[in-house]
């Protein structure tokens, strides 16, 4: 099977989970309800949520390039940013490949060693992970009376997270991960060099850590910080500023608003297009807890997620056009 047959298999099949994960949440819903609630929207917040979109964009290229010069690499911020909404664009196919196009854009048309590069990202997205992270354990102290209550009324999703919780899967977790590491760090450090795959991986691996260390070797690091405060306070607020626009939801409170970011942000990890599917699972379940009727609940996850996968299809579109044009003397 050639490559070209793998990556069309590859997409039609992220396309298809999204699609039917799309379909279980949208079975039952109201089209036309939608089209009347379209009449009744306050178009002109979504203008202050594009706008916080492209703030985060271009402050998460800063943070992207502030890495990279660590690393002793400099990079032209237009190819950065357009690197960094391609690889939004490429993750609208297939999930987690805007990490590796990204990257590839950039050590293309800046010349950089593109381990390297993946590396710096890879140190990009831990900080990401911190930052969710931290903003979860927020969301679930200033509205743990909601999830508690939330946890008694659906006992199965209680069990399903106790399981998690439980301790032979952490302690089988745990087992994985050391005997992962531990094969790693004998391949980073040579011990399998006789064989040609593992001389390669290793040459990877210790090029892929110079990457990741660069957080280390910031020369700005209150700066980065800023920036990561930066990108997720404008994802926050894209998602805070749309309750304005719809009717019955100005009654929710920031802390609704927090909730509801995080359940949407692990929606999005889901294997499927920008979520699809997952997210406006996430999201309706998560208004239904604060009181929002499941058909409005179910309309503001569509036009919310609809908007902003919008916005990543014009800039992506605009990016892919325009990167190879700025550099076409290179």
């Amino acid at each position: 099977m050639n490559k070209t047959v793998k990556n069309i298999l590859k997409i039609t099949g992220f396309a298809l989970i999204g699609a039917f994960l799309f379909f279980l949440v949208y079975r039952d819903f109201d089209f036309a309800e939608l089209l009347e609630k379209l009449k009744t929207l306050n178009y002109w917040w979504f203008l202050p949520m594009i706008l916080m979109g492209i703030v985060s964009h271009i402050s998460r290229t800063l943070r992207w390039q502030m890495l990279l010069e660590s690393n002793g690499e400099k990079t032209r911020f237009l190819n950065t940013f357009f690197a960094v909404m391609n690889g939004y664009f490429a993750n609208l196919a297939v999930p987690r490949l805007g990490e590796v196009t990204r990257c590839a854009v950039v050590s293309k048309y800046d010349k950089i060693n593109f381990s390297k590069v993946l590396g710096t990202m890879v140190s990009e997205r831990l900080v990401d992970v911190v930052m969710l992270l931290l903003i979860t354990v927020a969301a679930v102290i200033f509205q743990s009376g909601e999830i508690n209550r939330f946890l008694s009324e659906n006992p199965d999703f209680g069990k399903k997270l106790e399981f998690l919780l439980s301790v032979p899967f952490i302690v089988v977790a745990i087992i994985a991960g050391i005997t992962a590491l531990f094969f790693i760090i004998r391949i980073a450090k040579g011990k399998y060099n006789h064989i040609k795959l593992f001389a390669k991986l290793s040459a990877f691996i210790n090029n892929f850590w110079q990457g990741i260390i660069s957080l280390k070797k910031l020369k700005k690091p209150w700066l980065f910080i800023l920036h990561s405060v930066i990108i997720w306070a404008m994802y926050f607020l894209m998602m805070y500023v749309c309750f304005f626009a719809f009717d019955g939801f100005e009654n929710l409170d920031i802390f609704a608003a927090l909730a509801l970011f995080v359940a949407g942000s692990f929606g999005m990890i889901a294997p499927s297009p920008n979520g699809i599917g997952a997210y406006h699972f996430m999201i309706i379940q998560t208004l239904l807890i604060y009181g929002i009727a499941q058909s409005d609940a179910a309309g503001f996850a569509l036009i919310v997620h609809g908007l902003q996968t919008s916005l990543l299809i014009i800039l992506g579109l605009i990016s892919f056009l325009l990167i190879p044009v700025i550099n076409k003397n290179n």
